[in-house]
């Protein structure tokens, strides 16, 4: 979604409050104006009107001439050739200006009772047109110029108004995240922002509550899983020592072991993820070709369904990582079973550089793991609870190691991983 910015939507407004101001009080200016101008022009003429006909005494045409005024008496039998070329054609009743040889005139015709005719009383405004047009740039000007302050006053109000909420803005950002975190001040001279500083201050203190209870969940979780698997590999070694044990019974003791070790592998990095611990800097060389082999040998173990099922590309004998093993066998073992527990086509597992390739021919990912996937790259926006756990824990294996993961693929024909290794050494 497009963002914007509040202060610039604020100055905006307040321009946008100003602007109409001045617009609409230079309009209720001009139209008052106009109507006191129209209201005494009109009392005027039927004043002069008035007066005109009083003087009129025998049924001729006439005319009289003032200063400011032209008057013709145009009686009713007498032809309008007789008046001027601007007063033709204008039937009793007219009312309006007229404007001829760059001189503007008001007129009125009015109705003469005795003797019968039409009265023409016409008077000379071209100056009062002429000053009005300069009323009218002057307003203009003083509109602009108020439309001009109008904007510098915006810019600074909203400055003004928003000060306080980018301070406030500003201590928010700095709060760093942790198991304490620095509460906001309440030094904020409007309510408003105490009240918000202080909402904040509670979602921080329940934070650190939840913190605080997962920090001692996995402090719990690490001795109850760490305490079982050393009494498999305790009893193990008892079991070995005691030289009781035929051949079959040895190999079938060496894969509980290796199956258990690995599992405290995993245990381990598992609980260091969830603790949001630092990389453990305990980066070692890696066969990824040979992890690949003998993570299917073991797969095979686990499912008789598995077996003959995964079909492994390389073009190399020998791609060699400089990477955390535990975390690059975590990635690979839960991929492949993640494929084969979801097809019962073969799986093809492929190498190439510094590319991982899987691919099944199941029925394809839900759209919301799809997303998930695509999200993870973008921090706060995975959804835990729309990844299955295999892939959730190739998710967080692959961030540890700042590795790419994504989805080449997914539909009715099956689904393509694609893991981007680093630290390729040959």
């Amino acid at each position: 979604m497009k963002q914007h910015s509040l202060s610039r939507r604020l100055s905006t407004t307040i321009f946008g409050v100003i602007a109409v101001t001045v617009a609409v009080s230079m309009v209720a200016v001009e139209v008052f104006v106009n109507d006191v101008e129209d209201t005494i022009r009109g009392l005027e003429l039927k004043l002069d009107a008035e007066y005109f006909t009083q003087q009129i005494s025998e049924p001729t045409f006439q005319t009289w001439k003032t200063g400011r005024l032209d008057v013709y008496f145009l009686p009713e039998d007498s032809p309008e050739s007789m008046l001027p070329k601007h007063l033709l054609n204008r039937p009793v009743g007219y009312s309006n200006e007229i404007e001829f040889d760059g001189v503007t005139k008001i007129l009125n015709v009015e109705k003469v009772a005795q003797p019968p005719g039409r009265l023409y009383v016409s008077e000379d405004i071209t100056i009062m047109e002429n000053r009005e047009t300069l009323i009218q740039i002057v307003l203009l000007s003083l509109a602009a110029g108020l439309m001009l302050v109008g904007l510098f006053v915006s810019k600074f109000a909203s400055a003004h108004l928003l000060k306080p909420l980018k301070t406030l803005t500003n201590d928010v950002l700095a709060t760093e995240p942790g198991a304490s975190m620095e509460r906001l001040s309440r030094n904020y001279r409007h309510q408003e922002f105490n009240q918000i500083a202080d909402a904040f201050n509670r979602f921080l203190s329940a934070m650190e509550a939840v913190l605080e209870r997962e920090k001692s969940f996995v402090k719990l979780a690490s001795h109850e899983l760490r305490t079982p698997l050393a009494v498999i590999l305790g009893a193990l070694d008892v079991l070995e020592q005691r030289q009781t044990l035929s051949e079959a019974d040895q190999k079938t003791v060496k894969r509980i072991r290796k199956a258990t070790r690995t599992m405290r592998e995993d245990t381990e990095m598992l609980l260091s993820i969830a603790r949001g611990q630092p990389e453990r800097g305990d980066s070692d060389r890696i066969d990824v070709v040979s992890a690949i082999g003998e993570i299917i040998s073991d797969i095979k173990d686990l499912d008789p369904a598995f077996c003959g099922r995964t079909v492994f590309h390389h073009d190399r004998d020998h791609v060699i990582l400089n990477s955390d093993p535990a975390l690059v066998r975590m990635i690979i073992r839960n991929l492949l079973q993640n494929a084969l527990g979801h097809t019962e086509a073969n799986v093809h597992i492929a190498v190439a550089d510094q590319t991982l390739r899987i691919q099944d021919f199941g029925k394809g990912l839900g759209k919301s793991v799809i997303e998930n996937i695509s999200a993870a790259s973008r921090p706060g926006t995975r959804k835990l609870d729309q990844s299955s756990f295999g892939l959730l824990i190739v998710q967080l294996a692959c961030e540890r190691l700042n590795w790419g993961f994504q989805v080449e693929k997914s539909d009715a024909e099956g689904t393509v991983f694609l893991v981007l290794m680093k630290d390729l050494v040959s």
